[in-house]
């Protein structure tokens, strides 16, 4: 391995990444030489770095990159132009994201590709049968050949578009089994770094402190049917990891919701985002209009609870975690940084309809102090070796499945608390331990290490219980959350 020509230091830990998992990790660095990629999802530079670019001389494979990107692209402004295009010359090569779904009533497979703006793009059969688990699961990204085609009509309507290659962009020897082996090589300290360095930031420009509420953030991607909510100063990440993590989450920027894209859409037969994704991450929160506000809210506020919704005489389960974000003012004045007294409580930001809903707030599982963690400046991004976001993504989805929740009720006695608590303070302690420590079980976990997933469950979730006692005293009283290590 050689130092690549950048202003970086390899560490003492690079090396050790590197000796003893070369075969899924990269350089992060390397996949930031021109700003203007920054639109692109992390996995898909990743992707195109580990295939081109030979860390010991980067511009060579970067040039590639740039000439792959600039002719396969195609930005939102050009959708018609290349249409056009692939009219003219009969076919055409894309790069983005693609998603297939069936149409019962024409017993069809369809094709979205938004980077031509046409959702009954046809498929070839070969591409149904390598991709097609993954394509009808919430899609994939990956180059694909569109061609053209005139004759094919299904009644009186031409559907002209078919894809006829379609290429992922994803590793594909993934074992759970060896990565948490791997685990045994490393300190807490040394796989907390490494877990940094993965989604994107410098662990050495975060405290401890720091580094744990940044990894408390993956936890609704490795438990299911989670739900957190993060507020805190602008610009310190939050979108950028749930939107880079995995392509298993799904950012909502603000604007309107309705329990058809949500849910289910009555009318066109179609699950919505939240049966389809892992994750769904409503960003700047306070911004969201719920439309049909009552229904809305509450077919969410019972998913939150039971992992199920109704739309009409139809159920559903799923098992995707819910995250709400959003900016709130900090004091910055105090001796420690909090939200700014102006507040009448810190759930104030959300929504009208739902941030004095105590039935709503006591779903959530955690809140993140977001006013603890700083700004994010380019020399905070992450500089040394991380795995691979898309291997790194399918192992969360595989820990996802994983049950730890037994091991912290056989470790934590948690006396008489409140059934909401227990299961808030056991998902967030269980979710945590699948992060830092995968190679424990209930015999070999140390009692220091449940500590410290403990002490921050337990924290995250009394926030949401202490906000819930200012909005509505004569139910909540101020109280300590008891969670109590078994000796």
């Amino acid at each position: 391995m050689k130092e690549h020509e950048q202003n970086y230091k390899l560490t003492d830990l690079d090396h050790k990444i590197h000796e003893l998992m070369p075969d899924r990790i990269i350089l992060k660095s390397l996949t930031r030489w021109n700003d203007a990629y920054k639109e692109f999802p992390r996995f898909v530079m990743e992707y195109l770095v580990a295939r081109f670019v030979d860390p010991s001389n980067p511009v060579l494979g970067q040039s590639k990159i740039d000439r792959i990107i600039t002719e396969n692209w195609v930005d939102s402004s050009e959708k018609e132009l290349i249409k056009s295009r692939i009219k003219e010359k009969g076919t055409y090569n894309l790069l983005g994201s693609v998603q297939v779904r069936l149409d019962a009533s024409k017993d069809h497979y369809w094709v979205t590709v938004p980077a031509i703006g046409e959702d009954t793009v046809r498929v070839t059969r070969n591409i149904l049968v390598e991709h097609g688990d993954s394509l009808l699961a919430g899609g994939a990204w990956g180059t694909c050949t569109i061609e053209y085609d005139s004759n094919y009509k299904i009644g009186s309507r031409i559907y002209p578009f078919v894809m006829t290659d379609f290429k992922p962009f994803q590793i594909t020897r993934i074992s759970l089994e060896d990565y948490i082996e791997k685990r045994n090589s490393f300190t807490t300290e040394e796989w907390i770094d490494l877990l940094m360095n993965t989604i994107g930031f410098d662990p050495s420009q975060y405290s401890f402190r720091q580094k744990t509420l940044y990894l408390l953030r993956l936890v609704p991607f490795v438990e299911k049917n989670y739900n957190m909510i993060e507020l805190g100063p602008r610009e310190t990440g939050k979108t950028y990891t749930y939107r880079n993590t995995s392509s298993r989450s799904f950012v909502i920027s603000g604007g309107a919701t309705t329990p058809a894209t949500l849910f289910y859409n009555k009318a066109l037969k179609r699950l919505g985002i939240i049966g389809q994704r892992d994750v769904v991450y409503f960003d700047e929160v306070g911004r969201t209009r719920f439309t049909d506000a009552d229904a809305t809210i509450n077919i969410l506020k019972d998913y939150m609870q039971t992992g199920q919704f109704t739309r009409g005489d139809q159920e559903f389960t799923s098992n995707a975690s819910i995250v709400l974000a959003g900016n709130i003012e900090v004091d910055t004045e105090s001796s420690s940084p909090k939200p700014s007294d102006r507040y009448p409580h810190w759930l104030a930001v959300l929504p009208a309809e739902i941030n004095t809903d105590t039935a709503f707030i006591d779903r959530l599982n955690a809140y993140i102090p977001g006013w603890e963690l700083s700004k994010i400046k380019k020399e905070k991004f992450a500089k040394g070796y991380g795995f691979m976001t898309d291997y790194f993504a399918e192992i969360l989805k595989r820990l996802r499945e994983q049950a730890k929740q037994t091991t912290v009720a056989a470790r934590v006695d948690f006396g008489g608390e409140t059934s909401r608590n227990q299961d808030s303070v056991q998902k967030t302690t269980a979710g945590l331990l699948k992060l830092i420590f995968p190679h424990k079980n209930v015999d070999t976990l140390e009692q220091e290490e449940l500590k410290l997933c403990l002490d921050i469950a337990v924290e995250a979730r009394q926030i949401i219980y202490d906000q819930m006692a200012v909005i509505s005293p004569g139910e909540y009283h101020q109280r300590s959350i008891t969670a109590t290590l078994r000796g």
